[in-house]
């Protein structure tokens, strides 16, 4: 049980956040939801998710509205 965790706090250690950054925008996040970002990208983006329940809340909603559609 303890290794996401640990997984977390490594990737918090090899990738230190960046205080400075705004929201993500809706493009990158309909990018994320179909899947057609690098990885780098992902993991970026993903953690900003982690961080800031605005844009989580925004991606939930078009991750939603996407798979509405298929």
């Amino acid at each position: 049980m303890s290794t996401p965790i640990i997984t977390k706090i490594m990737f918090t250690i090899t990738f230190p956040a960046n205080n400075g950054r705004t929201h993500v925008d809706s493009l990158k996040l309909h990018s994320l939801a179909k899947k057609q970002l690098s990885d780098m990208e992902v993991i970026d983006t993903i953690d900003h998710l982690f961080k800031c329940q605005r844009c989580f809340e925004e991606y939930r909603f078009i991750l939603t509205s996407y798979q509405a559609s298929l």
